[in-house]
């Protein structure tokens, strides 16, 4: 099944990516936003491989050998350049390596492609080390670099790369495409934990995180109702992905402004939560919420750094346990 059969919502970026190649004019450089599990990796990745394959045709053949090596990720055109691990800078190490290999011709396909994802996770010395093959454009190579935070990449090196935006689908497209992928009792929660993207919610289905929500959920509302150590509870947490932590903190905390302003509203991110957050959302006042809100957001931005997570995450703690019926400002100044 070909991209845009299997993801029907990335037709237009596919077929604008086609019109490149069509008229020879292939950019030197891409920048691909879009949010995490929009598909910005399976386009690209479809995109590198078709222009790396050896026939003619609107996608790559599959069959050729350029396409074979490819599959088996031993292509030696095909360059990736990845963090080692989740959360982690690219190291400037990767990118100078990047650069020595750009010096050689292609060896295969007459043609190179280097994918470099997350973008915005190269650090400056990374980030200056790749602006110069931006000014300096290897003829035969294409650079696709992803990102769904292009804020976070300095103004130099998006001044060098021409931008495809990837929005989020069309709800109804969304829900018909996890319903096809056996999530159909599930989708809508599903969704809305993924802000929209398929891809993220079906990788959230498979991960059973509903489940881990709802744990995590009953403790974050335990804590306000009952009290608590916020370092214990920080403790147990840090073992979880803090982005996803953080993400849902987000969500519960703008769901429960939706409600303060409307109390039955149906328009909110965690419907199956709606009677549970009623009484938190309750007892912190409007203003005091929206503070906590921009400090999770301000927290969950901090992730991309070299923070310390568990104290992080404590000190969201900290703030959610004074809201109730005590000074919230007290730790968000």
């Amino acid at each position: 099944m070909n991209l845009v059969d299997e993801m029907n919502w990335l037709a237009p970026q596919w077929h604008r990516l086609g019109s490149y190649i069509q008229s020879g004019r292939v950019p030197q450089a891409l920048l691909v936003v879009g949010r995490e599990g929009v598909g910005k990796a399976q386009l690209a990745e479809s995109f590198s491989k078709r222009l790396l394959c050896r026939t003619i045709g609107e996608y790559a053949c599959g069959e050729c050998a350029s396409c074979r090596l490819f599959a088996a990720k031993t292509h030696p055109d095909f360059l990736r350049i990845e963090p080692e691990e989740t959360g982690k800078a690219i190291p400037v190490d990767a990118i100078r390596g990047l650069i020595a290999s750009l010096a050689l011709k292609p060896q295969y396909s007459g043609r190179r492609v280097v994918f470099i994802s997350p973008a915005h996770q190269m650090n400056v010395s990374s980030a200056n080390s790749l602006l110069k093959t931006l000014e300096e454009p290897d003829e035969h190579t294409t650079l696709l670099l992803l990102t769904d935070s292009p804020q976070s990449l300095p103004a130099t090196i998006l001044s060098r790369c021409q931008r495809m935006d990837i929005p989020v689908p069309e709800r109804s497209l969304a829900l018909a495409w996890l319903a096809k992928h056996g999530q159909g009792d599930n989708a809508e929660v599903l969704l809305s934990l993924a802000r929209g993207t398929p891809i993220k919610a079906l990788g959230l289905a498979n991960d059973g995180i509903i489940e881990k929500r709802e744990e995590f959920f009953s403790a974050w509302r335990d804590l306000a109702e009952r009290g608590g150590e916020p370092a214990t509870v920080a403790e147990k947490w840090s073992k979880f992905p803090c982005e996803t932590l953080a993400d849902w903190m987000i969500s519960w905390t703008m769901d429960m402004i939706r409600l303060r302003a409307v109390t039955r509203n149906r328009a909110i991110d965690n419907p199956d939560l709606a009677e549970r957050l009623q009484s938190p959302a309750q007892k912190i006042n409007m203003q005091d919420l929206f503070r906590f809100l921009d400090r999770l957001n301000a927290a969950r931005k901090m992730l991309s750094s070299q923070v310390n997570r568990q104290l992080l995450l404590e000190e969201m703690l900290i703030l959610w346990l004074r809201g109730h019926g005590k000074d919230l400002t007290a730790l968000s100044q």
